[in-house]
């Protein structure tokens, strides 16, 4: 086994707090194994993320007049930018989900055996393989067209190969006593079952009978991507919940009654929530009823479970700013934002009206940054505070609370407003002139003239400035991540 030596940080095995008061006082006890795939499974979530934002902000521009012709003629087309777009947003969520599992096991796994040794290389090594093939293919054009799983499905492989090593080792830890585990814990393990069957789903449009039906290819595209939020949604909770108790020192959150309901409705809602993106498709009115009911109950519950959380970590005596805490600050608010505009969207009439517009695209986006990323950008950056202080890079985690990360949190969450602000604003328009186009022409897009001239413009602007602030957050945080840190063993070495 080889050690990665540091110059810029120095082993200190005494128990620290890092960002947000995240006390690990067995972080030097961990296996080093263990602590460098969390590691590992960080890095690639920024790298996602980092992705994400890059193909984001290109689709962005792209859509500003005279703009598009330029990109095409550098190779650049939006059918590759947008499935980008979305594969790696839905690889940051799971790979930062699982650096919370990992940061999990790194207490309660004990050291790592030849075989969890084995298995977790080979899933990292799977995941790299699929990553870089993905990003290279969609850059060269090569697409399935499918929504959230653009890429071609030989890269879908290496992506279960990897999932299956991962339950391997996640249940062989966590299956003894699980049902008597944390609420977290069986939201990960629910989770992870859950994507392998709902991946499996998303690629039955290959089978002709399936591809051949486009009423049936569509109901089953939307159920199965539908099923896949539900199972990125459920690490999400669990690593919310994770990271309240270990901020808050308050262990019975994790067995509460609204934990738990949390936990039931997302997974009801993960089997009911596709009928939001197929009330235009043949299919029972009760149906629809069912998912809008039972989908605003899960946000209402989150909301409670988010703004709890916040109340324990705020309760505690800490320093006069976290960015953990910030965040979480952040992810409250926008879930009731989300929340709101959750009940409005999934009124079949309204939804009827909106359905196909930037209304819906917004809700998306604010709902996975807002929440989602917000989320887990507060835990992982308490994970690296905790890993920098253990380690002795007292200066270095102190960045993650200073003055410039402060601004950036502020600035995201306006630049993100305004974006999502402007994305409704200009959905609703489209929904309220296409209901008063007369039938024949309801398919064309009829908006006022006004709209389609300054709308790309603001799109832009505000998408740029977005962008630019988590670009910022993101330049702070990868050298800090890559730094090579003493003592942290090659998983597999």
């Amino acid at each position: 086994m080889t050690n990665e030596t540091s110059s810029t940080i120095q082993d200190n095995p005494a128990p620290a707090a890092g960002p947000g008061g995240w006390d690990a006082p067995g972080l030097a006890l961990a296996d080093p194994g263990r602590r460098y795939a969390t590691l590992l499974l960080i890095r690639g979530a920024l790298v996602a993320l980092g992705i994400n934002l890059l193909a984001g902000l290109l689709a962005v521009l792209y859509s500003v007049p005279g703009w598009s012709g330029t990109f095409r003629s550098l190779g650049l087309d939006f059918t590759a930018l947008r499935p980008l777009h979305t594969v790696f947003a839905a690889s940051w969520i799971f790979l930062a989900g699982l650096a919370m599992v990992h940061r999990y096991l790194q207490d309660e796994g004990g050291r790592m055996t030849d075989g969890d040794r084995w298995r977790t290389r080979i899933q990292l090594v799977c995941w790299a393989i699929a990553g870089a093939g993905i990003l290279v293919s969609l850059s060269l054009g090569v697409t399935s067209g499918r929504e959230y799983m653009g890429f071609h499905p030989i890269f879908s492989i290496p992506i279960v190969l990897g999932w299956l090593l991962f339950a391997w080792n996640f249940f062989r830890i966590t299956g003894p006593g699980f049902f008597q585990r944390p609420v977290y814990v069986t939201m990960w393990g629910v989770g992870c079952l859950f994507f392998l069957w709902t991946f499996t789903e998303q690629h039955l449009w290959l089978l002709p009978e399936i591809f051949s039906d486009p009423v049936v290819d569509r109901r089953i595209q939307w159920k199965a991507t539908g099923t896949l939020v539900g199972s990125f949604n459920l690490f999400m909770y669990g690593s919310l919940l994770y990271l309240g108790e270990k901020l808050s020192g308050d262990k019975g959150y994790g067995h509460c009654h609204m934990a738990w309901a949390l936990f039931g409705l997302g997974l009801l809602n993960s089997f009911t929530n596709f009928a939001h993106h197929t009330y235009h498709l043949p299919q029972s009115h009760l149906v629809k009823w069912i998912a809008f009911v039972v989908s605003m109950t899960e946000m209402i519950i989150l909301f409670r479970v988010v703004w709890e959380i916040g109340a324990l970590v705020m309760s505690r005596e800490s320093r006069p700013y976290q960015t953990v805490r910030s965040f979480l600050v952040s992810a409250k608010w926008w879930t009731a934002a989300m929340l709101f505009s959750s009940i409005l969207l999934s009124v079949p009439p309204l939804n009827a009206l909106v359905h196909g517009t930037y209304a819906v695209t917004g809700h998306a986006m604010g709902t996975m940054i807002g929440i989602d990323t917000f989320v887990l950008l507060g835990a992982l950056t308490a994970i690296l505070g905790e890993m920098l202080v253990a380690r002795g890079g007292h200066k270095a985690a102190e960045q993650l609370d200073g003055p410039r990360v402060r601004r950036i949190v502020v600035g995201l969450n306006l630049g993100v407003g305004g974006l999502i602000g402007w994305l409704t604003f200009v959905g609703c328009m489209d929904g309220y002139h296409r209901y008063l186009t007369p039938r024949d022409q309801a398919y064309a897009l009829v908006r006022p003239e006004w709209i389609t001239s300054v709308s790309p413009v603001v799109f832009a602007v505000t998408g740029t400035i977005a962008f630019l602030f988590l670009a910022s957050l993101l330049h702070l945080l990868l050298p800090l991540v890559f730094q090579r840190f003493q003592q942290d063993v090659v998983v597999g070495d």
